[in-house]
């Protein structure tokens, strides 16, 4: 890739030269409202004109691309605040986690009291025992 842009940069450099070499006639350039005259080689004015066209086109596609860039900037500022979101909502399950007992431990003793109570208060929301003798 290297090797092809060095040619066609040659290239054009080539085609510019002969251009110039081929163009050095003068020319008078007139700027209509002002009542001046520009002198200047012909190949000067096409490399101007070329460039001119170049910058102007340029500057008509970043003109162009503001929405996307706006869009994209909003975007990633939107992208970084569910980031935080989702680090915030990791950091509360974790501790959530931490404090829940494991399934193996024994329930503390206020836990039973508190399951004999409402067992006594409202049996029928207790669910219902599995043993053999289930009617």
């Amino acid at each position: 890739m290297k090797i092809l842009s060095r040619l066609l940069f040659l290239l054009f450099v080539l085609i510019g030269v002969l251009i110039a070499v081929s163009n050095a006639q003068r020319v008078d350039l007139a700027l209509w409202p002002l009542p001046y005259t520009v002198g200047m080689p012909l190949y000067l004015l096409v490399v101007a004109l070329l460039l001119l066209g170049v910058l102007a086109g340029l500057g008509l596609g970043w003109w162009a691309g503001r929405h996307h860039r706006r869009r994209a900037r909003e975007r990633a500022s939107e992208v970084a605040r569910l980031e935080r979101e989702v680090a915030r909502l990791r950091d509360t399950l974790a501790a959530r986690e931490a404090k829940l007992p494991v399934p193996g431990d024994p329930v503390p003793r206020e836990q039973k009291a508190i399951e004999r109570q409402s067992a006594l208060v409202a049996p029928e929301l207790m669910p219902p025992s599995r043993g053999p003798l289930v009617s």
